[in-house]
Formats: structure tokens, C-alpha cells, sequence
């Protein structure tokens, strides 16, 4: 049985992983990064993401459930440590928990209501808001590690990585696809694009402009002590939701966030200056939400967003072209699942879920 050569254009986490499971099933997988490896001009780069499992849709529950086992497989194949489990807290006002814990409940996740007393005696570090809903299998993975594992593995498999190497035109041919970077062509069978906020230079895809946001670490005051991951969904004075501020245990000490800000930027032509308004409101969260940390000790840092304006996926094919973009703010937990999923789109063994489909996000455009 012929199984198609593959171009994956973009080598961050989604095309490593797509590299490493299309290799291991036997194809011949070409890798175009125009970055080097583990670079941080995107969104794959640093020590910490949120492994969760708390969502208010139970579709991406289930998502969760299901990756989760395939980071175990990959912890197989690497000494280096992927996933550390630390348990996760939401946070906030009651009624805005409630239809997590309703997505969990239809799932059958097991989690925990507790009061804010009780969960500030679990983590001195943190203060907590009125109602607390602990689930035990959140965790922390580790991007740089998880991007070196997969690719070695993906070059055990016979993949060959091709840094440095801007693609500027994809074509379609009869016999397969022409992929021209700036001074070499190659072609293949098949081309999958994990391009991220780039994508829009190749095609024409619903994906938004890139966006810098900017967590910052701060210094815990009692080095070892136990921090939780954490989301507080947080409401204003009126009652209204407004942006979240999560955190989560790292090397660098509790790396702080508000999901959503940041500023546009030209993901190629960005000088990584930081919001100094953001950063004062992230040192003003510390001081009021996380009494464990030093708000002075505050070491801000950039990433790339560049996902749907619905925040779901999308995960496609068309032809002889699979594209897998639009995971910036919550997909790093579903890496191994999306490579899966890559892999079975380009074999012909598996059909794309619904709501990942291009016509699926084309009322967004």
C-alpha cells in the first residue's frame, strides 16, 4: 500500500506532532520551519501551559479526556518531564462556574466545590473569590520539552527537518503538491499546514491577526510551596464577566495572565515591547488575588495569539492540503490529539470532526 509523501509547513507544536505521528505510521514527512527550532516568534516556546480539563462546552471536555491518555505515550519516549499534575482551581462567582461544572457532571469528570476558606488553607498562596471548583487532574505541561520529544521522535521515524526555510508559495498539481521557499522547491503527495498566525500568507483561511499578550512570572515568597493552575472568571461591579486572569506554577516561579488584550502586531516585524498598562494591572492582580507571590519580582514575557473569533479549531482537508491552525489561547493540551487527528485526515482513515471544518468557520469571514 503507497501512503502519500508529506510537506507539514510550520514545525511548532501542531506540525511536530502531525510530523511525528504521520513518521511513526510510515510516511515520508518533510518538516519547513522558517524559524530555528524552538523559536519564540510564535506561540509553542516556554516551560508552562495549562493542562485542563474545566470547560462550560462538554465537547471540549471530552477533547480533553481524550488527549490526555496520548501525552502518557509520549512521556514513553522522552526522559524529559512533559506533564506535571498539580490539580486546577476555578475560581469566581457561582453563577459563572456552574456550567463548568455542568459540563463536567455530563462528562463524568470528578471534581470538588469548595469554600474560599477551604481552598486558601490547600494554597496560602492564593486568595479566592466567592466559590472554588477544583478538578485533580489539571496540570502543567512543558512546551520547550514537549517540542524537542516530539520532534526526535518524529526523526526517529525517518522525518527530516528543513529550519531556516520560508515557504512563499503552495501549489496543487495533478500528480500532488509544489511547495517553493525562497530558494529550493519541494514536493510531495501532500502538504499540511500548521502555520499559525502566518497562515494567512498561504491561504485564504479565517484565521485573526496576530495578537502579543504578555504573562509575566512573579517570584513565589516560599520557594516549594504547592500551587494549583488557576482560572478566575471574575465579573465587575455590575455583575458583567470580564477578562479571566489565570496562573500556574513554572520554573521561572507562578507565571500570571489575563486571557484576552495584548496588542496587534506584524508577527514578522515585532520589536516585543510590552503594554506597560498591562503590566501595572497584572502587578495590581498579584497584590490583590496572590498573597504567596512578590508583585515587585514581576518578569513579564510575549506570545503569539492568532486563533478563531470563536475559539474553536480548525482541522481540515481539502484535496490534496490539510490545515490544522487556530489553537492559540487553549490548544497546547490537545498537541498529541491533533497530531492524531492530522495523521488520519491525510491517511483517508478519518474524517474531520464537524466543527473543525473550513465551512464550519466561514460565517466568520
Amino acid at each position: 500500500m503507497h501512503l502519500p509523501s508529506v510537506i507539514v509547513v510550520g514545525g511548532g507544536a501542531m506540525g511536530s506532532s502531525a510530523a511525528r505521528e504521520l513518521a511513526r505510521s510510515g510516511h515520508a514527512v518533510t518538516v519547513l520551519e522558517q524559524h530555528d527550532r524552538l523559536h519564540h516568534h510564535g506561540s509553542s516556546h516556554g516551560t508552562s501551559r495549562i493542562m485542563r480539563f474545566v470547560y462550560d462546552d462538554p465537547f471540549y471536555v471530552r477533547l480533553a479526556v481524550e488527549a490526555r491518555p496520548l501525552w502518557d505515550e509520549l512521556q514513553l519516549t522522552t526522559d524529559l518531564e512533559l506533564l506535571r499534575i498539580t490539580g486546577g482551581v476555578d475560581h469566581g462567582p457561582r453563577r459563572l462556574l456552574e456550567p463548568f461544572a455542568a459540563a463536567l457532571d455530563e462528562v463524568g469528570l470528578s471534581y470538588e466545590w469548595l469554600l474560599p476558606g477551604e481552598a486558601a488553607r490547600r494554597w496560602p498562596g492564593m486568595r479566592f473569590d466567592e466559590a472554588v471548583l477544583f478538578q485533580p487532574d489539571a496540570g502543567v505541561t512543558h512546551p520547550d520539552n514537549t517540542m524537542v520529544a516530539l520532534q526526535r521522535d518524529a526523526e526517529s521515524h525517518g522525518a527530516q527537518w528543513h529550519t531556516q526555510t520560508r515557504v512563499v508559495r503552495i501549489e496543487e498539481t495533478p500528480d500532488g503538491v509544489t511547495v517553493a521557499a525562497a530558494d529550493r522547491v519541494f514536493t510531495a503527495d501532500q502538504v499540511v499546514l500548521t502555520t499559525g498566525v502566518w497562515t494567512s500568507l498561504l491561504a485564504t483561511l479565517p484565521v485573526e491577526a496576530a495578537t502579543q499578550v504578555q504573562p509575566a512570572h512573579f517570584v513565589a515568597i516560599e520557594p516549594g510551596s504547592a500551587w494549583p493552575t488557576f482560572i478566575h472568571r471574575r465579573a465587575d461591579g455590575s455583575g458583567r464577566p470580564i477578562p479571566e486572569a489565570y496562573g500556574l506554577p513554572s520554573p521561572e516561579g507562578v507565571k500570571v495572565g489575563f486571557h484576552g488584550g495584548g496588542k496587534p502586531v506584524d508577527p514578522d516585524d515585532r520589536d516585543f515591547a510590552v503594554v506597560a498598562q498591562e503590566l501595572e494591572d497584572l502587578r495590581a492582580y498579584a497584590t490583590d488575588w496572590l498573597p504567596g507571590v512578590d508583585p515587585a519580582s514581576l518578569d513579564a514575557g510575549t506570545c503569539l495569539y492568532g486563533g478563531l473569533a470563536e475559539d474553536d479549531f480548525l482541522i481540515d482537508r481539502s484535496g490534496r492540503v490539510t490545515v490544522a491552525i487556530g489553537f492559540s489561547g487553549h490548544g497546547f493540551k490537545f498537541v498529541p490529539l491533533v497530531g492524531r487527528m492530522v495523521a488520519g485526515l491525510v491517511a483517508g482513515t478519518a474524517r474531520p470532526e464537524p466543527r473543525f471544518t473550513i465551512s464550519a468557520h466561514r460565517p466568520t469571514v
